[in-house]
């Protein structure tokens, strides 16, 4: 695992890695899961996964912005830098 609990981390735009989205994330949780595009819809996060041979690895939960976003993938965060 890149991360580990407690650590800042920025979004990366899925255009460009230089592109990230403010302000930084919080990791709350690191684990080995399939990453959740769809949080609601199995079928439909499957469907993509699968489109873009996207397979188990190392996800977080993170906080940004007050709400909690669940099994992002490792390669989708960049360590935040002050």
């Amino acid at each position: 695992m890149k991360f580990k609990i407690g650590d800042l981390v920025s979004i990366v735009s899925s255009q460009s890695r230089s592109v990230t989205y403010d302000p930084p994330a919080l990791i709350i949780k690191a684990y080995i899961s399939q990453p959740k595009i769809f949080l609601h819809n199995k079928k439909m996060n499957k469907l993509w996964l699968e489109e873009e041979d996207i397979g188990v690895g190392a996800v977080y939960d993170i906080m940004h912005q007050g709400i909690v976003e669940e099994a992002i993938l490792e390669e989708w965060l960049i360590s935040w830098k002050s």
